[in-house]
């Protein structure tokens, strides 16, 4: 009976979303859909400006994580203020009954592409733009917060050219240890698969992975990630350095990412600020090298 009371449910769901309403917002687009949770363009009722709803159906008790989720989110993002970091409106529950039916999270919408398909062939902007996305970070971190998903599809770029830090679902505080057996492969530093301690050089990593993935047009091999061990990160460390010196170009960022990028923690910068700092010394001095050259012939 109650699996038939779910359908029904989710039937009536579906109908409203086709007549174009969904928690008392218009729906004008879907966006897209992972784990369950389906990510629309809404209008609000009140002022019409446009929101993105991040939206689930609680039907199971397993549906609980993905809903307890979206709630910690939305309480990251109210510690969070920088131009540089999509905001969080608010979280809103529907009940039936007893139950908690649906959870929404309302955000700012962002008209742009993430940056994976931003099309720029120019380094220098694109590390502008990273620079930008460093300071937002760096915001996160001044919380006691470690974001622990950097990666080009969690920056979305507007047409003014100004990027937004997204993704804070997997976001926790600083000095907690990950849980292990988990990340990105191509962007998730070594601690994150190998269950070290969060800290902000894991986003150090992230954000160099991010950098070298799209001057290179390729995120980082990393293989089964979650079986290596310490000496296969180091081996695929100098894979990686040797990556970008064949397509980056430039002696100074590639000094840069390679320390940024180091299989030890430790051996990272301490902070994201210092990135930035290096980031802008190199953007002033003109040291892209060759990157824009095969930008172009990638794109």
């Amino acid at each position: 009976m109650s699996d038939l009371k779910s359908r029904n449910e989710s039937v009536r769901q579906a109908s409203a979303i086709q007549r174009g309403s969904l928690m008392g917002h218009r729906v004008l687009a879907e966006l897209g859909r992972k784990d369950l949770v389906t990510t629309y363009l809404v209008t609000d009722p009140v002022d019409g400006t446009l929101q993105t709803l991040k939206h689930i159906e609680r039907h199971t008790a397993e549906d609980d994580e993905r809903c307890r989720r979206l709630a910690t989110e939305y309480e990251i993002g109210r510690r969070l203020e920088h131009v540089c970091i999509r905001r969080v409106r608010r979280l809103r529950r529907e009940r039936r009954g007893f139950r908690v039916r649906e959870v929404g999270l309302f955000q700012q919408y962002v008209d742009g592409p993430t940056l994976d398909r931003w099309d720029v062939s120019h380094t220098d902007v694109i590390l502008g733009v990273m620079e930008q996305v460093g300071e937002a970070l760096s915001h996160v971190h001044e919380q006691g917060l470690v974001h622990g998903a950097i990666r080009p599809r969690h920056i979305l770029v507007a047409d003014t050219g100004a990027p937004s830090l997204i993704g804070f679902a997997e976001t926790a505080e600083a000095g907690i240890a990950f849980p292990g057996g988990q990340g990105s492969p191509g962007y998730s530093s070594p601690e994150q698969f190998l269950g070290g301690i969060r800290t902000a050089r894991a986003d150090v990593f992230g954000f160099a992975a991010t950098i070298a993935a799209v001057i290179l047009r390729a995120r980082l091999q990393m293989g089964n990630a979650s079986e290596l061990n310490a000496a296969d990160w180091l081996d695929l460390h100098q894979e990686w350095v040797e990556s970008l010196r064949q397509g980056c170009g430039s002696d100074g960022l590639n000094r840069l990412l390679e320390q940024c990028l180091h299989p030890d923690p430790t051996r990272r910068p301490v902070g994201i600020d210092e990135v930035v700092v290096r980031l802008r010394a190199l953007r002033s001095r003109g040291d892209q090298g060759k990157g824009e050259e095969i930008l172009r012939r990638a794109a």
